[in-house]
């Protein structure tokens, strides 16, 4: 199903419509689209106040309705516990609503400053908030979200992979080997660890800076059941062993809320393959799209896999 069908339902007078249902309040017809590939996001304003809100839709088959609205329970609990999120409107005891089979959700409009620069009081602030989110998210001893470790989670985007014909011919043999490799060597290696609920993509893309306010993390749209060193690494400015300072900085935030477990530190290189895994998985479905090419023009080439295979096997010969 190409996007264009995917989003067919969505126009000027649908959305407006079935906004203005959901809120019971008639809306202007101001309808500007923010940057998501993914999902399709609107801002929108109420007719009489105008006072700015964000309809978020949902990519149809990305995921069930049961994982949505895990997501929006997790932003309400840390919500809340006056945690720095921007939980979804409630309206009628409801988070998620539907428009011909497109699933939506409303959130309020709230603007902030990206992060550029981390000093060291950004870093303790960071590790304070990431460990108030890992205080809610050990709450919850299951999920209907993927769990993140090799066996389950990068077993399943190998097999997503597979069933595409992204892989080119002349780097299947390498890639088969090196990506058994890593399924051999990563997994045993998160046995005995701790999970809990996590954002899943903490990167200083999901960070803004509001005023008075501090520092929100958004885009909860990843949430899965971790280990939780994997909302800590991304937000590393380089390798780990080339930025112990930033690290140190990091946990003794976390530690002043939750003591973070240090054995994890062991499993970032492994996460980093996880990633590679997987965001090449998200590619082989994303290339059937008609303006793929525009928006990863070296996605998929022969230098792509080439340098993709040498990094995983950089990962599995150095742990």
């Amino acid at each position: 199903m190409t996007t264009q069908s995917i989003w067919q339902p969505l126009n000027h007078d649908t959305i407006l419509n079935a906004v203005e249902k959901t809120l019971q309040k008639k809306v202007s017809n101001l309808l500007l689209p923010r940057n998501s590939y993914i999902n399709r996001v609107y801002e929108l304003e109420e007719h009489d106040n105008r006072e700015r809100f964000i309809v978020k839709f949902y990519r149809p088959g990305r995921w069930t309705p049961e994982m949505i609205l895990e997501e929006h329970q997790f932003l309400n609990e840390l919500h809340e516990r006056e945690v720095p999120v921007i939980p979804p409107m409630t309206i009628n005891g409801k988070t998620l609503f539907e428009l011909n089979s497109i699933l939506y959700a409303l959130f309020p409009k709230k603007g902030g400053r990206a992060l550029d620069e981390f000093d060291k009081d950004t870093w303790l602030e960071l590790g304070r908030l990431i460990a108030r989110i890992h205080i809610t998210g050990a709450k919850h001893q299951k999920s209907n979200r993927i769990t993140w470790r090799p066996d389950i989670a990068t077993k399943h985007h190998l097999d997503v992979l597979y069933s595409t014909n992204y892989l080119l011919p002349e780097f299947k043999s390498s890639f088969d080997n090196i990506a058994a490799q890593f399924m051999r060597k990563a997994s045993p290696k998160f046995d005995g660890q701790e999970f809990l609920l996590l954002h899943g993509d903490c990167h200083k893309g999901n960070l803004i800076h509001r005023p008075n306010e501090g520092i929100f993390i958004v885009d909860f749209d990843d949430i899965c059941f971790g280990p939780p060193v994997q909302d800590l690494w991304l937000l590393l400015p380089d390798k780990p062993e080339n930025c112990e300072k930033e690290m140190g900085w990091l946990i003794s935030g976390y530690e002043l809320f939750r003591d973070f477990p240090r054995r994890s530190l062991e499993l970032i290189p492994l996460l980093q393959g996880m990633r590679i895994i997987h965001y090449v998985s998200w590619l082989a479905i994303q290339s059937k799209e008609a303006d793929f090419e525009k928006h990863f023009p070296h996605a998929g080439t022969k230098r792509y896999w080439n340098e993709l295979i040498k990094e995983l096997q950089e990962i599995v010969y150095g742990v």
